[in-house]
């Protein structure tokens, strides 16, 4: 007998217009049904005797009941014809064959779904058939040492429910109604003196109402045991597999595969950015095993000019081919798969040099002897172009303040919140840095460092990160400093203040005394407080300038002493009621007499970014005393908040008799914020405070006594910002 290996679950599509959208008939204008027949469950199970042969259409058979009044609304064969019906809500049923109780070759399909039907509507409706009786085989073993034909002249399995039975010999099965309990008996005649063998075999999965479910196929394989003191007959193995009938079912009844894609719009467009990481694919609707597909590509990216345009290219013959040019994996012939996976095509695309690129594959595949582009009457061609449109990636880097100066500058290394589109981590593993003096020519790589030097000063630089060597990023501009000069560091400009003075008490003894401000709105000294005012004594005990002009290295120089003081009721010879470092700063100060408070207001506008401050300086220290001088630079908010950019100090109690170099390196602590604001200060001794009291108090023992009370002496001159980077 020949053997036929079926795909066992068969399916009815119960559809409008056909089993599948692309199967829409023309007859949309009334109200009804049409039937055609689908594929549902696709399981491999034994084979069927080939006197079976292929259900024709006409023997499935069709039942349409309205559901409210329980009438048929059709009762009969299948046909391929409209089935009118008004609107309502309907039961469909499908069946083919007979749910006998127990038969030989008998399989019985049925199916059911509802339907709701509005006034002059068409939609599709599916009805899945599946097997809906159960079946039992025999195999009998010819493995081992004994072997039924050598055994046997005849062999079979009986198999009884409620009283029926029916014989099958490893060719035919016995189909019965599901959820009956069958009992399997073993029949042969031995060829030894003819003697009949009867015996009832028992198997654990017997009692499993699984085994004898509807589509379940339990195949029995039987083997014999020893023959001494005579013939036993044991189970081998119990399976049971679902069945269904997919392979008797005519080619042609089948829906055509269907091409759908995820992730694609309405116009099977896929639009991403390269780096993006993307999930999409092709899903394919297939009745039956996959017979081939066809491909062509016409693809933008310069990666893939080995893909020849307009090329048909087959899956049976170029799988491998195509596998390795798009990084994908395909589906072999005679599978049934569900979709093709595009992800590791999406990652792999790319655009020319940052230009997008359009990348289209067209696809046809092939099932059931029918191709998915096979054009239907009354319908439009399917379109099975499906374009993946690779676009730039956007990001942009910059470069922190702190990383700015007058001659060089560094670039940040790309961040997480400067990709606007793309995959950050993708982006950042492969981006070099560049710069241009125009933002269009001339790009150059910039160091490991992200660093370029030997710029110009207070010159506008472009900046950007190019992806992959080839995918620019937006460009951005980076400004270096200025090297901006400090007005009145040569210490030339002075007032002078002239306070007619007797000497110590001694009324008899008068002079001019002689202080110094600086004439200009930089600088700034204590002077308001030491020796200017209307005091109510004028005796040099009293009045003291703590900065006067001397003789500089060329022209002018600021000299800066620590005196006491005092505007109200006057010091002696030894009584020092105040005293005060002599200070000269950039900013603005000023004290009210008598006992008025006293304001310091440090700094002025400023946006450059020094790398040090140099001055010529001579120091008479008195008593171990120490000069100090400091820089700053700030960042003050509109707010109000203000923020230590940068901070160099430098003290010294040597005794320095000629004028002497000195540099302060400035030391910066804070890259994200612009400078705003800059001051430096000298002081004649490193004990001084902005706090009157606290000064009073930390330079006790400071000042000579007699009629002059005169500390260390700071002289400064050329004071200069240096810009070195």
């Amino acid at each position: 007998m020949n053997k036929v290996k079926f795909l066992v679950a068969a399916l009815l599509g119960v559809l409008f217009v056909a089993c599948s959208e692309e199967e829409n008939l023309s007859q949309t204008s009334k109200t009804g049904f049409l039937v055609s027949l689908a594929e549902d469950v696709k399981v491999e199970s034994r084979s069927t005797p080939e006197e079976l042969g292929e259900p024709v259409a006409s023997q499935f058979n069709l039942k349409i009941t309205n559901q409210v009044t329980g009438s048929e609304l059709y009762n009969g064969s299948y046909t391929s014809d409209l089935i009118q019906a008004s609107a309502g809500t309907y039961a469909i049923e499908a069946t083919h064959g007979e749910n006998q109780l127990l038969a030989v070759d008998a399989p019985y399909y049925k199916g059911t779904a509802e339907a709701e039907l509005a006034d002059g509507e068409s939609k599709t409706v599916n009805v899945k058939c599946k097997v809906a009786n159960a079946l039992a085989s025999v195999v009998f073993s010819d493995g081992g040492a004994l072997k039924f034909e050598d055994q046997f002249s005849e062999c079979e399995l009986n198999v009884l429910v409620a009283g029926d039975r029916a014989l099958i010999d490893g060719v035919k099965s016995a189909y019965y109604r599901a959820g009956s309990t069958p009992t399997f008996e073993f029949r042969g005649i031995l060829k030894d003196g003819g003697e009949e063998v009867v015996q009832t075999l028992t198997d654990d999965k017997f009692s499993d109402p699984a085994t004898f479910a509807a589509g379940a196929h339990c195949v029995i394989t039987l083997k014999i045991g020893a023959v001494e003191p005579g013939v036993k007959i044991e189970i081998s193995k119990v399976e049971v597999n679902e069945v269904t009938v997919s392979e008797t079912i005519p080619m042609k009844w089948l829906p055509k595969p269907k091409v759908t894609a995820t992730g694609f719009d309405s116009n099977n467009t896929l639009a991403f950015v390269e780096t993006e990481q993307k999930q999409a694919a092709l899903n394919l609707d297939l009745s039956s095993a996959l017979q081939d597909i066809k491909f062509k590509f016409n693809f933008e990216d310069e990666q893939f000019a080995s893909l020849e345009k307009e090329k048909e290219y087959l899956l049976s013959t170029d799988k491998a081919t195509i596998e390795q040019a798009l990084g994908i994996t395909l589906p072999s012939v005679g599978d049934k798969p569900e979709s093709i996976d595009l992800k590791g095509l999406i990652a792999k695309l790319q655009t020319n040099a940052g230009v997008p690129t359009n990348n289209s594959i067209e696809i046809d595949v092939q099932a059931n002897n029918r191709w998915s582009s096979d054009a239907i009457e009354g319908e439009s061609t399917p379109n099975l172009t499906y374009t993946l449109t690779c676009n730039k990636p956007e990001f942009t880097v910059d470069a922190y303040p702190g990383n700015i100066w007058t001659k060089e500058f560094t670039v940040n290394a790309l961040r997480e919140e400067q990709v606007t589109s793309g995959d950050f981590t993708k982006l950042s593993s492969d981006m070099t840095y560049q710069y241009s003096a125009d933002g269009q020519t001339g790009w150059t790589n910039l160091s490991d460092g992200m660093r370029q030097d030997q710029l110009q000063s207070g010159t506008t630089y472009y900046i950007r990160g190019l992806y992959r060597g080839a995918v620019p990023g937006e460009v951005a501009e980076v400004s270096t400093y200025p090297e901006t000069p400090l007005e009145y560091g040569d210490m030339e400009e002075w007032n002078t203040i002239t306070k007619k003075l007797c000497v110590g008490t001694n009324v008899f003894n008068w002079r001019d005394v002689y202080g110094n401000s600086p004439n200009n709105n930089i600088w700034a000294c204590v002077n308001a407080k030491t020796f200017e005012g209307d005091p109510n004594v004028y005796s040099t005990f009293n009045l003291n300038p703590s900065t006067y002009s001397v003789e500089g290295r060329s022209g002018k120089a600021a000299a800066l002493r620590t005196v006491g003081w005092d505007n109200n009721w006057g010091n002696t010879s030894s009584l020092i009621r105040h005293i005060a470092a002599g200070k000269l700063f950039i900013g603005k100060y000023s004290f009210v007499h008598e006992d008025g408070p006293e304001t310091y207001d440090y700094g002025m506008s400023y946006s450059s970014r020094p790398t040090s401050v140099e001055f010529y300086y001579t120091y008479s220290p008195y008593n171990g005393d120490s000069f100090k001088v400091w820089v700053v630079l700030e960042n003050r908010s509109n707010d109000g908040n203000v923020t230590r950019i940068g901070y160099g100090e430098l003290t010294g109690s040597e005794s320095i008799t000629s004028f002497t170099h000195n540099t302060i390196s400035i030391e910066y602590s804070n890259i994200y914020l612009d400078i705003t604001h800059m001051y430096i200060v000298f002081s004649s001794s490193a004990n001084c405070s902005d706090v009157e009291e606290t000064e009073n108090n930390n330079l006790q023992g400071m000042v000579s006594e007699g009629n002059y009370h005169n500390g260390s002496v700071l002289t400064i001159d050329d004071v200069q910002l240096i810009y070195e980077k």
